[in-house]
């Protein structure tokens, strides 16, 4: 049976690679690092048969549901290379040296967004691992994230999971770690704690693609890509729990492979409110969040397919 991505080791054994990317990012411009990114890349797609197994899994299931009419060329190593860049641009994001002038805002929910924020209003916001999940957090943290006041972001991650980048990550910025919570953590308490967040006009950011390895008995089945895979239920009952404007939340590269690249953010309010939702309508309420987080982010891998960093079998016990 295939692995769950929480049964894998950390790919990075040792944190040398990480600081010299870290190094390399603070002393020489972006483009000069992605060009080196390139080679380190080609060694990635060689020795990882693993990446390169699960890459074309999903561009099969890709060319499968779409019936072979796919936006854009796909490509395994076209996937690695871009991988490579999203970590040097997570890494530079932190650093400081990804400015708002850097991101194309598209013309979607995102004034809903900036206007609610912008009135001390937080949200809960879901993420994937489809693009750069870091891209709007990392620039609230300076102020560049379309508004002047510096927004505080909690996101709920396995913060284990890539113990050694979230450690180089955390040097790079003290507040990385103080603002993340392991989903095993959560409690009652912590539900009251996420709620004050809202109400002090922060936002909450949670992925909605990737089961817990706590709660692997606790999922959504629905299609993705025309097949059945697993959703973290417990992602989509904390929308239900904190009842406040939810978002989905998207931030892609406009090419997978550019060397000055542009990153554009795409923002989607859903519309379903657990605003005095009864508890008989709860669960049929976070199916349908779920559904249609689901359906949107179908639609951005369809446009953005080199861009799915989820790197197992995403249908393992979907079937």
């Amino acid at each position: 049976m295939a692995k769950q991505w929480f049964n894998e080791k950390e790919q990075v054994r040792t944190k040398v690679p990480l600081l010299i990317s870290l190094w390399l990012i603070k002393v020489f411009p972006l483009p000069v690092v992605s060009i080196i990114v390139f080679p380190i890349s080609l060694f990635y797609y060689i020795f990882s048969k693993r990446a390169r197994v699960e890459i074309k899994r999903f561009q099969n299931q890709m060319r499968t549901f779409t019936g072979g009419h796919v936006p854009h060329k796909l490509s395994v190593y076209r996937t690695i290379f871009s991988f490579s860049l999203c970590l040097v641009e997570r890494i530079a994001g932190w650093i400081g040296k990804i400015d708002e002038e850097d991101i194309f805002y598209n013309d979607d929910d995102i004034d809903d967004y900036w206007d609610n924020l912008e009135k001390g209003q937080g949200c809960l916001m879901f993420i994937s691992h489809l693009g750069n999940s870091d891209l709007i957090r990392s620039l609230s943290t300076f102020s560049r994230a379309g508004f002047e006041r510096v927004v505080p972001v909690t996101v709920i991650m396995e913060i284990n999971s890539s113990e050694k980048f979230n450690g180089i990550l955390k040097s790079v910025n003290p507040d990385y770690e103080l603002t993340a919570i392991d989903p095993t953590d959560i409690t009652p308490e912590t539900i009251i704690s996420l709620q004050e967040k809202i109400q002090n006009g922060e936002i909450v950011v949670v992925a909605g693609d990737r089961i817990s390895a706590h709660s692997t008995n606790r999922t959504i089945k629905t299609k993705f890509l025309g097949k059945d895979a697993n959703f973290p239920y417990g992602s989509f009952l904390i929308a239900a729990l904190l009842a406040c404007p939810t978002y989905f939340c998207f931030g892609l590269r406009d090419e997978p492979v550019m060397l000055r690249p542009v990153n554009a953010v795409y923002m989607h309010r859903s519309d379903i409110d657990f605003t005095d939702c009864k508890r008989s309508e709860r669960d049929e309420k976070i199916r349908r969040l779920c559904e249609s987080f689901v359906m949107t982010l179908e639609k951005y891998c369809m446009w953005f397919p080199n861009q799915w960093y989820n790197f197992f079998d995403f249908w393992t016990d979907g079937e």
